[in-house]
C-alpha cells in the first residue's frame, strides 16, 4: 500500500526512489529540512521536517529527475502566493488556499529538472509552511551549491517588493502585486552572484509605523526574529553572515511627518551597531527611501531624511559604513510604490557602491 504523502514526509524518508514490484520507480520524497533542499532566506523549523516562511523572498532550491513535482504545505491563509522557476524559465505565479494542500509545482517531460520554489508576499500577509515536496517517479538529487557571497537587506515594504508585479487583468492592489523575488535585493543580489536575504516588514521603521506607533515591532525588533511576527525562535545570526547589507529605513518613520533627529539618529545608530557585532566584517550601506521626496505641500522630507543618514554615517564612524543616495521612483498612481523597473533602477545605483565595498 502506498504510504500518504504527509506521512511519509513527517517519517523523514529518503530522497531515494522506490522500485515498484515492476522494476519501475515510484514517488520519492523530501522532508523541507532535508539536506537535498536548499534554503535561501530565514525560516524556521517548528516541528519535524517542517519549515515555517514568514519573510519576503525565501527560496527553496531543488534538482530532481522527475516528470513532475509537488510541494505539500500549510498557508496561513488564502491570499498567500509563490513563485516557481523551472529550468530557469520564466516565473509561474500560485496562489495557495488556506490551510494543508499539495500544490503541483509543474508537470512535463522527464528528465533532470531545477526548480526554485520563492515566497512572494510581505511579511504581513501570513507564513506557509513548507512539509516537503514529492516527485512522481523519480528522485532528487543534490543542487549545486550557493554562492558563497552573501548580501541582507533590512526595510520595509520597497525592500519586501510590495507591487512590483502588476500583470495585465489583475486589480490594480492586493497581495497578488507583491513579489520579494524582484526587489531590489534579490536583483542586485543576482548582479553579483549572491546569495539574498530580505529581511524587511512592509509599513514599519526605525523608530516608528506609518501610521505614528512605536510600540510596534518595529526594525530593531523584528531583525532578531526568524518570523517577523513571531517573539521566538530568535534568528541565529551565526548561521549567515553577510558580506554586504544594506539597510533602507525612514519612509514611514517620516509618513506622519518629520521625526525628532535625536531619536531618529540614536535608534538608527545602535541598529547599525547591532549589524555589525553580528557581521564584523560587512560593508554596510544605508539606502535612500525611493518614495520620500521634497515637495510643496509635504516639505523637504527626502533633504532631512539624507540629512539624518549622513549623521548617522559620522557617528559611526567607520569607512565601512556609507550612505548611498539614490533616485525618487513614485511607482504607480494607484499605489506608490516602486514597479519591477524601478526596482532594477534602485539595484542599478547600489551595484557600484556594493561592488567598491566588496572589492568585486
Amino acid at each position: 500500500m502506498k504510504i500518504p504523502f504527509i506521512a511519509r514526509v513527517l517519517l523523514g524518508v529518503s530522497s531515494l526512489p522506490l522500485i515498484g514490484a515492476s522494476g519501475g520507480l515510484l514517488a520519492a520524497t523530501v522532508s523541507a529540512t532535508d539536506p537535498l533542499v536548499q534554503v535561501e532566506g530565514r525560516t524556521a523549523v517548528v516541528s519535524e521536517g517542517v519549515r515555517r516562511v514568514g519573510f519576503p523572498g525565501v527560496a527553496f532550491r531543488l534538482k530532481v529527475e522527475t516528470a513532475s513535482l509537488a510541494m505539500r504545505c500549510r498557508a496561513s491563509n488564502a491570499n498567500l502566493y509563490i513563485d516557481v522557476e523551472v529550468d530557469g524559465g520564466e516565473a509561474q505565479r500560485l496562489k495557495l488556499a488556506a490551510g494543508e494542500q499539495a500544490i503541483s509545482l509543474f508537470s512535463g517531460a522527464a528528465g533532470t529538472h531545477e526548480v526554485v520554489v520563492t515566497r512572494r508576499n510581505e511579511s504581513w500577509q501570513g507564513t506557509i509552511e513548507v512539509l516537503g515536496f514529492e516527485a512522481a517517479e523519480g528522485r532528487f538529487l543534490a543542487p549545486a551549491p550557493l554562492p558563497e557571497r552573501k548580501l541582507l537587506f533590512i526595510g520595509d515594504s520597497v525592500t519586501c517588493g510590495e507591487a512590483t508585479d502588476i500583470r495585465a487583468g489583475d486589480p490594480a492592489d492586493g497581495p497578488h502585486t507583491a513579489c520579494g523575488r524582484l526587489a531590489y535585493g534579490k536583483v542586485l543580489a543576482r548582479k553579483l552572484g549572491a546569495q539574498c536575504h530580505l529581511v524587511s516588514y512592509g509599513g514599519r521603521g526605525i523608530i516608528r509605523d506609518w501610521q505614528g506607533i512605536r510600540d510596534t515591532a518595529n526594525a530593531p525588533v523584528f531583525y532578531e526574529r526568524a518570523l517577523p511576527d513571531e517573539a521566538t525562535p530568535l534568528w541565529d545570526h551565526a548561521s549567515y553572515v553577510p558580506d554586504g547589507i544594506g539597510i533602507a529605513l525612514g519612509t514611514n518613520d517620516f509618513n506622519q511627518g518629520v521625526p525628532d533627529q535625536n531619536e531618529f539618529v540614536n535608534a538608527y545608530v545602535e541598529l547599525v551597531r547591532k549589524v555589525r557585532r553580528d557581521a564584523p566584517n560587512a560593508f554596510i550601506v544605508l539606502i535612500d527611501s525611493p518614495i520620500v521626496n521634497d515637495s510643496p505641500d509635504k516639505g523637504p522630507r527626502q533633504s532631512v531624511l539624507r540629512h539624518y543618514l549622513d549623521e548617522v554615517v559620522r557617528r559611526v564612524g567607520s569607512p565601512r559604513v556609507v550612505h548611498a543616495r539614490g533616485g525618487h521612483y513614485p511607482g504607480r498612481p494607484e499605489n506608490a510604490h516602486p514597479v519591477a523597473h524601478e526596482h532594477v533602477a534602485i539595484a542599478g545605483e547600489l551595484e557600484p557602491v556594493f561592488r567598491a565595498g566588496l572589492s568585486l
